[in-house]
């Protein structure tokens, strides 16, 4: 950590102009973007050959695709005749992508497959005409996609976080199942909302409901003293609900330790991890202005306790949506205070050293902004 901070408190935060000038939004586009892993949803979303769906990164709509032999790729969203998108929103597209222009269609792997009334002496060659490909990897369930061809693999970027998730493999994430679902379209820059997560000073102010759960974060802190993914719940709690407990059964290949305990992950730059006994709480943050941001929270679930009659994760979502709500509507208030014309910059004491490592590792994937003429 120390090394990432360089030096000790206080820190100063980022820039005002950071959070809400639509020209540092633009170049977050190809600096930042464009060259991480963006998750973009879960692989169990596309079960079936030819299901898809259309991601947002970096300005672009690049569609992940399931082809005939199982395998998920992911193409530019952009026929390769005149340009025009391809496809919108989600669904199925049976045995072929069909442009809605001249009706060019792709087979389920990205060839060309089709050019109506285009014939041979017209000079396409129809073999390096497929859709341009994106690189596309999972991690236990979820998809990420990489505009850069340049960047490392997935799992070296996820390995060495600070953070790493690999200390959390007994979760088995990748074997959990979506069993609930809320969507947040939320009026503030993505850094707030990254930012946010990442501190409690907040808590005792914002979470009246949390901090009964967790006694911790009534003094502001985030983690316990040698502890760097998570923090013990009050005694005998074992999960974030009205009361604390869960009616859900545990997760399986836990400790006690683990059953009593929260675990909070971030992979940079828009997955969060929520690590409960019973279940996963996955959200993601999807970069839509330089003052807006939609966040998707999804709750994971082991398959057998969804199938399970009666299944009802009401005490765990709703739990989570009002702490959620509670943070978006102050996350909404720090947007128009770093957009006044009086705010430069501020300082984050010691509890909020999560959020100054954050800052740095934006920055130092962002690079500096050119400068303005």
């Amino acid at each position: 950590m120390d090394d990432v901070l360089n030096g000790g408190p206080p820190w100063p935060t980022l820039p005002g102009l950071d959070y809400h000038a639509p020209e540092v939004y633009a170049f977050e586009q190809d600096a930042v973007f464009a060259r991480s892993w963006m998750c973009v949803g879960r692989s169990e979303q596309l079960p079936e050959p030819g299901d898809y769906l259309t991601a947002e990164v970096a300005g672009e709509s690049p569609i992940v695709l399931r082809g005939d032999d199982g395998v998920l790729r992911a193409f530019a969203n952009t026929c390769r005749h005149r340009g025009t998108m391809l496809l919108e929103g989600s669904g199925s597209v049976r045995r072929v992508i069909r442009c809605p222009y001249h009706a060019w269609t792709y087979a389920l792997d990205g060839r060309l497959a089709g050019s109506p009334n285009v014939h041979p002496e017209d000079g396409i060659d129809p073999t390096k005409m497929g859709l341009w490909p994106i690189r596309l990897e999972e991690w236990e369930g979820f998809v990420f996609l990489n505009l850069d061809g340049q960047a490392p693999a997935l799992g070296e970027v996820v390995a060495t976080q600070p953070d790493s998730p690999t200390e959390l493999a007994r979760y088995a994430v990748g074997e959990l199942r979506v069993g609930g679902r809320r969507e947040y379209d939320v009026a503030a820059n993505w850094k707030v909302v990254v930012e946010n997560y990442h501190e409690c000073l907040h808590c005792p102010t914002v979470h009246p409901e949390l901090v009964k759960i967790v006694p911790l974060y009534r003094s502001g802190e985030v983690e316990e003293e040698g502890q760097l993914l998570g923090n013990s719940m009050g005694h005998g709690l074992t999960s974030f609900t009205a009361t604390g407990l869960s009616t859900l059964p545990t997760l399986p290949g836990l400790d006690e330790v683990d059953a009593h305990t929260f675990y909070g992950v971030y992979l940079f730059p828009n997955l969060i991890l929520n690590y409960h006994s019973e279940t996963v709480n996955a959200v993601t943050v999807v970069p839509v202005a330089s003052d807006r941001t939609r966040v998707i929270s999804e709750f994971l679930f082991r398959p057998e306790t969804i199938a399970a009659d009666g299944f009802d994760p009401t005490e765990v979502v709703e739990f989570r949506d009002l702490v959620a709500r509670q943070d978006w509507h102050v996350c909404e208030l720090v947007q128009r205070g770093v957009s006044s014309r009086f705010y430069t910059e501020g300082r984050y004491p010691r509890q909020e050293k999560w959020i100054a490592a954050f800052n740095r590792r934006y920055l130092d994937a962002r690079g500096p902004l050119p400068p303005t003429s």
